[in-house]
């Protein structure tokens, strides 16, 4: 029988972090500089919990474990995860690993991930992608510490959205709000951090020679993709979908779905979601009606 499953978000403070969640219908904890809701999570670091029905009170985790029979797939831990972050400053510099590399030196898969551009300022800009033609040249940028030189710099504007491959060098910026899909792994390393310190007046740890190791040289310069609505990407690792008007999707061969409503009202299969919340849909039987004059993420691994 169809299931709207709620999951209460995992909130990070971040030195760039701040209250602008609250804008999209969050209860943020008092008193913290809050960069990212991590809305469906199953990561031991950032657990999202079920709110409701049957299950309420089981980490994302123990309810995949436990009672995996919902999802009837064949990942041996819950695949995904899902983010809005808000950054009232630049965050780190970053490169993330392939599985060959991340499994061999941190002991887990590798991070993919994707980014839809809930709102940014004007003239908005992310890091994303370098100039370095050899990974010698790479080398000698960073030695000289010409990160100007080194990072470029995409347009960006409400409703874009971007795949970051492992290997691509990215970070977002000042003003800028995205929903970001990645493979349920927590592995990154800073390249630059803009000399930025810490609360207790200490620099961040750099991972430079694992940047080093696991930029793609040269870059691959992908496209930054607008679309009003539909499907956004559709890969090994996840697939997402953008919903602004009512849809009925057929889904076949996939057992289970994630959403989140970033703004309005939606009722999927008969069951109302509001802003802010986030649910794992099981048992849909490959079928699924969408109403919604609102803004709606849809995504799951097949």
């Amino acid at each position: 029988m169809y299931k709207m499953i709620k999951i209460t978000p995992f909130f990070s403070e971040r030195l760039w972090g701040g209250r602008k969640l609250e804008e999209y219908g969050f209860k943020l904890p008092a008193n913290q500089l809050i960069g990212e809701a991590w809305v469906v999570s199953a990561l031991d670091n950032g657990m999202g919990y079920v709110q409701n029905g049957e299950y309420q009170g089981l980490s994302l985790k123990e309810l995949y474990e436990k009672h995996h029979d919902l999802f009837n797939d064949n990942n041996s831990q819950f695949p995904l995860l899902s983010k809005i972050i808000t950054a009232n400053d630049y965050l780190s510099v970053q490169v993330h690993p392939d599985d060959k590399y991340s499994l061999a030196h941190d002991g887990m898969l590798g991070k993919p991930e994707c980014w839809y551009i809930i709102n940014c300022p004007e003239d908005a800009e992310l890091i994303y992608g370098h100039h370095a033609k050899t990974k010698s040249e790479l080398i000698d940028f960073v030695k000289n510490k010409q990160w100007i030189e080194l990072f470029v710099k995409v347009k960006i504007k409400k409703g874009d959205f971007l795949y970051v491959p492992p290997g691509k060098i990215h970070a977002i910026t000042p003003g800028v709000t995205v929903f970001e899909l990645q493979r349920s792994s927590d592995v990154t390393y800073r390249f630059y951090d803009f000399d930025r310190k810490d609360q207790d007046g200490n620099l961040r740890p750099l991972h430079i020679q694992e940047c080093l190791d696991v930029t793609t040289v040269p870059d691959p310069q992908l496209p930054v993709i607008h679309k009003k609505q539909g499907l956004l990407i559709d890969n090994e690792y996840f697939t997402l979908y953008l919903i602004k008007s009512d849809q009925h999707l057929e889904l076949p061969n996939v057992n289970w779905a994630q959403v989140t409503l970033l703004k309005g009202t939606a009722v999927i299969n008969g069951e109302q979601l509001l802003a802010g919340e986030s649910a794992i849909l099981v048992d849909f039987n490959n079928n699924l009606t969408i109403k919604t004059a609102g803004e709606l993420l849809l995504s799951y691994k097949k």
